[in-house]
């Protein structure tokens, strides 16, 4: 597995665009702001909706095509993941990129104003 590069992001940021998800999400990103508030801190139930969201036909493939970059793999690759192999990628993928950390700046930036 590689490091995320700047370009994974854009890809990222072009599944929210192509899911229709912005408007969604910023809700949960306002949260992330406050300094009392943690990824940890949203709770289950806002997680589950996140998973929710993600998860809609539109956005699946799109998904399987940004974690192909990290995860070095096919985007046929991840769709077909075992769910624990699945799984640990994305626990080495979040800890290896500080993810919510990187997450926590990006929405300070995105709610400046």
């Amino acid at each position: 597995m590689r490091k995320l590069q700047t370009i994974d992001v854009f890809n990222a940021l072009r599944v929210v665009k192509r899911a229709g998800i912005k408007e969604q999400l910023m809700p949960y990103i306002k949260e992330l702001t406050k300094k009392e508030k943690s990824i940890e801190n949203l709770g289950i139930a806002s997680v589950l909706t996140l998973v929710e969201i993600l998860s809609e036909q539109k956005a699946e493939m799109a998904i399987y095509e940004v974690l192909s970059g990290p995860f070095e793999v096919s985007a046929d690759d991840v769709a077909k993941m075992n769910l624990d192999v699945f799984t640990e990628n994305l626990e080495v993928l979040s800890r290896e990129n500080n993810l919510p950390a990187f997450f926590t700046a990006l929405a300070g930036m995105i709610t400046k104003k």
